[in-house]
């Protein structure tokens, strides 16, 4: 034990032992700077009061006893030298000359021998002082950054209340003058005006849309989703929906085939914008899909742990333009059909929620395919498959 506790006062550490009237001895050299705390010597074999020259570890000495008492009952066994030891907070304490010193201990056995190693420690105590600097600092960064998301929240949502008043009101409007009997050209007019009325009626539900899915994603903790939804049951209401659609467009709307005995797939996500986002992806296929041709959607359930639905169309397929940047917030490309560059990056946002993942393909045959890829769930809710962990999302 002598060369050990020299070794230590070498290393700048000053080493004290726990004798067993509970008092402390200096054992080894002392290092410089504990000369400087103005302590009168004789320090060896002479007890050294702790609570003038280190009142700190008065404070620490509880959580030192419970380790070495542990490493006593331990070092009872043949041999005798354990392992054991356990650190303090650090600490500040003042020299004659108005110097700091940040030290900190560490209680440890050596033998039978209970000893409190103290480390001056200059370097750890600026670093973690910076570290909490820097961390006071993001503090700051992230509530300005809070503050400004609310309000940006609140301007889109003043903008879009006051854009649905009088939209409504034309929407009412249009309709009841469609129900009139007028010349085919005032008509076909009153038609086009209401068809774009709706558009416009989309496209604030898309703004919405988008800006909740942001706004859910900053909140989220990373902790699981409570909420699950049945996926063939959504692609079956969302295709009931657009039907009309695809029939005006005179494109044929296919959904999957029956399988699973009629069984739900169920996946992790929001009911009401697991919807949206397959209404989306159908939206923009019927959108770009040419006449007497076919969409389909597809779910496949080969992947343990995950579901994966595919809408495919025979359109002209995502321009390389802009495909690098397809989910991104307003891409879109200059073709007249093109919508508001919402959509794509409001269902990116709320599928990686949900831990899944959203791309497209070029299909061989021509066409664009798009998926997404949602974690499956048991009927209890529990992630179906142990091994299916949370990826990070990759973006098509």
């Amino acid at each position: 034990m002598d060369v050990d506790t020299w070794l230590l006062s070498a290393l700048d550490k000053l080493v004290l032992e726990r004798l067993r009237d509970g008092t402390f001895v200096v054992r080894g050299e002392p290092p410089p700077w504990f000369l400087r705390l103005g302590i009168a010597p004789p320090w060896r074999d002479t007890p050294l009061r702790i609570d003038r020259a280190l009142p700190f570890l008065e404070v620490f000495l509880p959580e030192a006893e419970r380790a070495w008492s542990t490493d006593a009952s331990r070092s009872a066994r043949p041999g005798g030298c354990t392992q054991g030891s356990v650190r303090s907070d650090g600490w500040t304490q003042m020299t004659e000359d108005d110097e700091a010193l940040h030290l900190e201990a560490t209680a440890l056995c050596v033998g039978s021998s209970r000893l409190l190693v103290i480390t001056r420690n200059d370097a750890l105590f600026h670093e973690r002082r910076r570290v909490l600097q820097r961390a006071r600092e993001l503090r700051l960064v992230h509530e300005a950054l809070s503050r400004e998301v609310e309000r940006k929240d609140v301007l889109v949502h003043c903008i879009v209340h006051d854009l649905s008043g009088p939209l409504n009101s034309l929407l009412g409007a249009l309709s009841l003058l469609q129900e009139q009997p007028l010349p085919e050209k005032s008509g076909a007019l009153a038609a086009v005006a209401l068809k774009a009325a709706l558009r416009q009626r989309e496209l604030i539900r898309e703004i919405l849309d988008t800006f909740a899915a942001e706004g859910a994603a900053l909140d989220a903790s990373g902790g699981e989703l409570a909420e699950v939804a049945d996926l063939r049951g959504t692609i079956a209401q969302v295709i009931e929906a657009l039907l009309p659609m695809a029939c005006s467009r005179c494109v044929r709307l296919e959904g999957p085939p029956e399988s699973g005995g009629g069984q739900p797939c169920c996946v992790l996500g929001e009911g009401r914008r697991l919807a949206r986002v397959v209404s989306n992806l159908v939206e923009n296929a019927l959108r770009f899909a040419p006449a007497r041709t076919s969409v389909r959607v597809l779910v496949h359930e080969d992947e343990p742990g995950w579901a994966r639905v595919t809408v495919e169309d025979e359109g002209p397929g995502v321009s390389p333009a802009i495909a690098p940047r397809l989910f991104q917030k307003f891409a879109y490309g200059r073709d007249p059909g093109a919508g508001s560059g919402l959509g794509l990056y409001g269902a990116r946002i709320a599928v990686e929620r949900w831990g899944g993942a959203i791309g497209h393909e070029a299909r061989p045959e021509g066409g664009a395919r798009f998926w997404v890829r949602l974690r499956r769930v048991g009927a209890a809710g529990e992630a179906a498959g142990g091994e299916a962990q949370r990826e990070t999302p990759r973006e098509g």
